[in-house]
C-alpha cells in the first residue's frame, strides 16, 4: 500500500496536479485573487484538473475535467455526469487560442463575485475544486481552490442585477460547455 501511494504521489508531481510541495500555492475556500491566477495567462504551459461533485440526500454525481494548454496547442479530456446528457470525452487536441479562451473563461467564473444568496447550507450541495500548475519544471506555480454551493435552481449564467451567482456552478457551466463543444 505505502509503494502505492507513493507511486501516486510521483504522478500526481509529473502531472502538476499535486498542492504537496508546491510553491506560491493558493489553497482555500475563498475566491483567489487576480494576482494567484495570473500565472494561468502568462506562464504556459499550464495544466488544470476541475473536480465537480453534485452530493446530497439520495444525490450523487462526480464529474471530472482536465485542460492543458501549451506553446504548441492544447488537450481537454473529462467526463461530465449530467443527468440530462452525460459526456465522457477522450482527450482531444485543440489550438492554443481555444486552450486560452477556456482559461480564461475559467478565471473569469473564479473571480466572480457570488451573490449572497449562493452562500448557506442545504441538503444537496454543489462542491468544485480547481487545481492547477503553471510554468515550466523550474518556477513552477501551483494552486488548489474549493468552491461550495447550496443546489438552487436559482442561479443564472449571465450577468445582471438580481441574479444569483456562485463561483462553483459558473466553473461548472464553462467545463461542461469546453467538454461538449471539444465532443462535438
Amino acid at each position: 500500500m505505502r509503494r502505492f501511494s507513493q507511486g501516486l504521489a510521483v504522478l500526481l508531481a509529473v502531472a502538476g496536479l499535486s498542492s504537496a510541495a508546491a510553491s506560491d500555492d493558493v489553497i482555500g475556500y475563498e475566491a483567489p485573487s487576480e494576482e494567484a491566477l495570473r500565472c494561468l495567462s502568462e506562464d504556459l504551459p499550464v495544466t488544470m484538473k476541475v473536480d465537480y461533485v453534485l452530493t446530497g440526500c439520495w444525490v450523487f454525481t462526480q464529474s471530472t475535467f482536465y485542460l492543458k494548454v501549451t506553446q504548441s496547442g492544447a488537450e481537454v479530456s473529462g467526463r461530465g455526469d449530467d443527468w440530462e446528457d452525460p459526456v465522457k470525452l477522450s482527450p482531444r487536441k485543440l489550438s492554443r487560442a481555444e486552450g486560452e479562451r477556456i482559461l480564461q473563461d475559467l478565471t473569469s467564473v473564479m473571480l466572480r463575485r457570488e451573490s449572497e444568496s449562493a452562500s448557506g447550507d442545504a441538503p444537496t450541495r454543489y462542491v468544485t475544486t480547481v487545481e492547477w500548475a503553471c510554468g515550466g519544471v523550474r518556477g513552477t506555480k501551483r494552486g488548489t481552490v474549493a468552491f461550495m454551493a447550496p443546489a438552487y435552481d436559482l442561479y443564472s449564467p449571465d450577468e445582471g442585477e438580481g441574479d444569483t451567482y456562485a463561483r462553483a456552478v459558473g466553473i461548472r457551466d464553462v467545463v461542461v460547455k469546453a467538454l461538449r463543444q471539444a465532443h462535438r
